[in-house]
C-alpha cells in the first residue's frame, strides 16, 4: 500500500486519527460551522442560507446549481433554501435569458445588506483566530487547502 503514508492514515489505533489531516479538516470545519451559526442567528438565518447567500454575491447572478456548487449543498438543499430566502426578501429567482428551464438567482437590496452584516460577524467571530497567524502561514494554508481540495475526485 502507502508505506511511507502509513503513519498519516487512520488504522486501528485511536490514536493514529490525530495523524490523518482528514481528521483535523473535519473538526476544523465543524467548529467554524458551531461558531459561524451561533454568531450569525441573531441575523435570522441559518448556515444553509449564510453559504446561499455569500454564494450569491460571489457569484452574482447565477443558477442554483452553481450557487449550489459553491456553497456544497445538495442542490436539492439549496432549492429549498433559496425559494425559503425569496420569500423573505433577500433573493430574487428567475429564468435564464438562453435557457428558461434554468433557475437563476441574484440578491436583493436586502441581500446585499445582509452580506455586509454577515462579513462584518465573521471579521469580529473569526479575527481572534486569524491574527494567531502571519500573511505567509495564511497564504500557506490556504495553498495547502486548496491543493487537496484540487487533487480530490469531483463527485
Amino acid at each position: 500500500m502507502l508505506k511511507n503514508l502509513e503513519q498519516f492514515l487512520p488504522n486501528n489505533e485511536p490514536e493514529s486519527l490525530k495523524s490523518y489531516p482528514f481528521f483535523w479538516i473535519s473538526q476544523v470545519n465543524g467548529k467554524y460551522t458551531q461558531l459561524i451559526e451561533k454568531s450569525i442567528k441573531k441575523l435570522g438565518i441559518d448556515n444553509t442560507r449564510r453559504k446561499i447567500i455569500l454564494s450569491a454575491n460571489a457569484l452574482g447572478q447565477a443558477s442554483i446549481t452553481e450557487i449550489a456548487n459553491l456553497s456544497t449543498l445538495k442542490l436539492t438543499t439549496a432549492t429549498k433554501a433559496v425559494y425559503r430566502l425569496v420569500e423573505d426578501g433577500i433573493v430574487e429567482v428567475f429564468s435564464s435569458e438562453q435557457d428558461e428551464r434554468i433557475s437563476m438567482v441574484k440578491l436583493t437590496e436586502k441581500g446585499f445588506s445582509l452580506v455586509e452584516q454577515i462579513n462584518t460577524i465573521s471579521q469580529i467571530t473569526l479575527s481572534g483566530i486569524l491574527n494567531a497567524f502571519d500573511d505567509d502561514e495564511l497564504k500557506q494554508l490556504n495553498a495547502q487547502m486548496k491543493k487537496i481540495y484540487d487533487l480530490m475526485p469531483s463527485s
